[in-house]
């Protein structure tokens, strides 16, 4: 089937391929002497986006905005993005860059960067929704890594626009905040009195500062300040099977920050130092010395999962509500909330950008707040009008 376009004199020909489903653009932009010249390409996807491609092109070619295509694949775009982007991040984002990569090449990577459009790009997303056990997330992460890649193609001018920003970014679901009630934390508390002094401090710890989990195993006895009973968070340490523990930098800069703790979580940091300190004496040459708060039996630093393997036999042992490591953070937090800090200083010490994070992610419980001023409000109007 053959569908001409008539622009004054000028024709131009989308014609389908049904067995390939491709569509030959065909657009006559003038004369060689008597030799007419002719934009041709092919567009592989639906009728109605080569229409639309069409159109996109007369305008390109009659502004001189047209960008040559080459016979770059797909591929070799995403190779050559991920490569320039190594020295610009951090380790850990350029290994999950890596990771994404490897799928969309392996998905579409034979594509012709000049063929690649939204009809592949969706049933690219909607195969891995389908037919993959990945998570909503991931495959938001996907959606991330393609578009920042294509925006760079863009500037390159290998293309003049990104399909991907046609597509609707895939939406994850809101997951309901785990976290402890004020009875919930009595009882884990009280559950801690018999374990390990670093199990204690780890845990007290977390609940005391709403820190992340790296931003803990990342403290060393530099970043405790006993006489003015605080911490300083400034980096993290990470894992990847490849290179080990690692240090970073922290989350952002607004993630650099100093939280002031309670005495009783003090108490048992400065015991569990003791502890530590005799270990060290004891075990003499074989100590590993990590400069860290929280270190291996051995003194090696401690792999940023212990702290959710610890939490987790606690757990299993006292038949606690199970809840994740990060947890304990939205506990903090909350308790916070509850007590009625203020929302801007509950987000500098939790290290958020804004105050508008901490709002979005804690809503329900600041929700709550609100109802609460209501009746402290009907208190003092009752005793006005008396």
């Amino acid at each position: 089937m053959t569908v001409i376009f008539m622009e004054g004199e000028r024709k131009m020909a989308v014609q389908e391929i049904i067995k390939n489903k491709k569509y030959k653009i065909d657009i006559p932009i003038g004369y060689n002497g008597t030799k007419r010249i002719r934009h041709i390409e092919t567009f592989l996807g639906g009728k109605k986006e080569a229409v639309l491609r069409e159109n996109e092109l007369k305008i390109q070619l009659k502004n001189n905005t047209y960008i040559k295509k080459n016979k770059m694949t797909v591929a070799e775009l995403f190779n050559e993005w991920l490569s320039s982007k190594q020295s610009e991040i951090e380790l850990k984002t350029y290994k999950t860059y890596e990771l994404w990569t490897n799928k969309i090449i392996s998905a579409i990577g034979t594509v012709k960067l000049k063929e690649l459009n939204v009809k592949i790009l969706e049933d690219f997303y909607t195969n891995l929704r389908t037919t993959t056990s990945l998570s909503t997330k991931s495959i938001q992460e996907i959606y991330a890594t393609v578009s920042i890649a294509l925006n760079k193609a863009v500037k390159w001018g290998y293309i003049s626009t990104n399909p991907n920003s046609f597509i609707e970014k895939p939406k994850v679901k809101q997951k309901q905040i785990e976290c402890y009630s004020p009875e919930e934390v009595e009882i884990l508390i009280n559950s801690l009195q018999n374990e390990p002094l670093k199990y204690q401090a780890i845990i007290m710890l977390a609940l005391d500062s709403g820190c992340r989990r790296g931003e803990i195993t990342g403290l060393t006895w530099a970043d405790i300040d006993f006489e003015a009973s605080s911490i300083t968070i400034n980096k993290t340490t990470q894992y990847l099977p490849q290179y080990g523990i690692f240090e970073k930098s922290t989350k952002s800069e607004t993630s650099n920050r100093t939280i002031y703790i309670t005495d009783v979580t003090k108490q048992i940091l400065k015991r569990y130092k003791a502890e530590q300190s005799e270990k060290r004496l004891l075990l003499g040459s074989s100590w590993k010395n990590s400069i860290r708060v929280f270190t291996t039996d051995f003194g090696a630093d401690m792999h940023p999962d212990t702290p959710s393997k610890i939490l987790e036999k606690i757990i299993k042992k006292y038949n606690l509500k199970r809840i994740t490591f990060h947890g304990l953070r939205h506990t903090s937090i909350s308790l916070q909330i509850s007590s009625g800090i203020q929302a801007q200083v509950i987000s500098k010490r939790a290290g958020h950008s804004s105050v508008t994070v901490t709002d979005k992610i804690y809503s329900h419980f600041f929700e709550n707040e609100f109802k609460e001023v209501a009746t402290r409000m009907n208190t003092l109007l009752d005793a006005k009008s008396v």
